[in-house]
């Protein structure tokens, strides 16, 4: 008896019960109640918390920091309600993570190390003369800049 597993036919992954539907529609929910987590938290927190999985009625949430998850925690039980009442009448609870993947610091700003040279900005001066008063000011402030 030959009993291999057969590959599923793509028709059958892609229709609206398919494997991809299911996944597609979680994702979107997912992105829903994210939506509603960062308008209920300050602006810009965004960065630092986003809804991880929902499973089984517990949503998921991950955060950068335990500040962070203190902060959730506090505001847990005003969440649930909010979640209850407009899009997810199943949840059970919130489950709050740590994940310092989360928490990117910006790279310190490197000073620009490049030079303009006495011929370019002779160039950006020539195009200055034959530019509207906006624009010309702006390439003489650059063709300045080779002369420091």
């Amino acid at each position: 008896m030959d009993q291999r597993h057969r590959p599923n036919l793509i028709d059958d992954i892609t229709k609206s019960s398919g494997q991809l539907a299911k996944i597609q529609q979680k994702s979107e929910k997912l992105q829903e109640i994210n939506q509603i987590l960062t308008s209920e938290l300050l602006p810009g927190s965004d960065e630092y918390c986003r809804v991880a999985n929902l499973r089984q009625g517990i949503l998921v949430i991950e955060v950068a920091s335990g500040v962070w998850s203190t902060r959730l925690t506090q505001l847990r039980s005003n969440l649930l309600s909010e979640l209850r009442s407009s899009i997810l009448p199943t949840l059970i609870s919130i489950e709050i993570k740590v994940n310092p993947s989360l928490f990117v610091q910006p790279e310190p700003l490197k000073a620009n190390s490049r030079k303009i040279s006495a011929q370019t900005a002779e160039h950006l001066a020539a195009l200055a003369e034959h530019s509207p008063p906006e624009l010309a000011q702006k390439l003489q402030r650059l063709a300045a800049l080779a002369r420091r």
